[in-house]
């Protein structure tokens, strides 16, 4: 490639992705790591590809790390790619011609997401239903930070869609049902933190039945998740759990104004459990 492309990476605690992502890369002109302060061996891999290596508070998501990243890089071309997803080479040779014979301001992969070990076709993660804006010049992108919304995409941008899913990401996303529990609570909490804060709507118990109904209506029937048979079924009950769980989270933070409850409740708790003990001591 003639033009230069930048590709950026935000890490934490990647250890056991980031190898492969970075050898699926290796032929950027430039690779930039933002990582969020690892304690793994993350940084140590990536210091066998590159010496752009930076930090940036941990978050607890990527999304506020992105502009930072976006910023350093030093060509017009940027590909952002997470550390569990890997560029296939049909994508690198799409990526290629694009650039090359300028075809766009923007351009939208799709992404081959992988779910407990199996390829989904359906569920919203098939490939065709997950386009993913990744592939930018810099001067028509700003990211926003927020979670799952990370991009600010200027009005006279042109953008590309890639239709060939054999042209797109390759995502090893949850690895078992631990790994989506796990990144759903962290997700859920920020979710809900950014409804308490006022960055988010907030969202009504009448909102939330509409939103778990339509959800699981929109996964299994319309996505078509019933061709992922019982991983599309299931898929489509978890992430109604993820909306549960934020609409919760949020009205403790909102009954106890606080973004953090968890310690006024367990302060509750004593007194509760001080004034049933206390009618022991007033028996003696």
């Amino acid at each position: 490639m003639q033009t230069k492309i930048s590709v950026l990476i935000n890490t934490l605690n990647e250890e056991k992705n980031i190898r492969n992502c970075l050898e699926s890369v290796k032929w950027a002109d430039e690779i930039i790591i933002v990582d969020m302060y690892s304690d793994d061996k993350t940084v140590e891999i990536a210091k066998e590809f590159t010496d752009k290596i930076y930090f940036f508070e941990k978050c607890g998501y990527a999304d506020p790390a992105r502009q930072f990243a976006v910023d350093i890089a030093n060509s017009e071309w940027v590909l952002i790619i997470d550390a569990d997803e890997l560029v296939s080479y049909k994508m690198y040779n799409r990526i290629k011609d694009i650039i090359e014979n300028n075809l766009a301001d923007i351009v939208y992969f799709p992404r081959n997401n992988y779910f407990f070990g199996k390829l989904l076709i359906g569920s919203g993660w098939g490939a065709l239903q997950d386009f993913q804006p990744r592939l930018f010049k810099k001067a028509f992108v700003k990211m926003t930070g927020k979670v799952h919304d990370i991009f600010d995409i200027s009005h006279d941008a042109r953008k590309y869609y890639i239709k060939n899913h054999e042209e797109g990401f390759i995502h090893f996303n949850y690895i078992d049902v631990e790994h989506f529990l796990e990144k759903s609570n962290r997700y859920t909490t920020i979710e809900a933190k950014n409804m308490f804060e006022g960055i988010k709507s907030e969202m009504t118990f009448t909102k939330l039945l509409k939103k778990i109904f339509k959800d699981f209506i929109k996964r299994l029937f319309i996505q078509k998740g019933y061709k992922d048979e019982k991983y599309g079924f299931s898929l489509s009950i978890l992430m109604t759990s993820y909306y549960i769980s934020s609409y919760l989270k949020f009205n403790l933070m909102k009954k106890y104004n606080s973004s953090n409850p968890k310690y006024k409740i367990i302060e509750e708790y004593k007194k509760k459990a001080e004034e049933i003990l206390n009618e022991y001591k007033n028996h003696e």
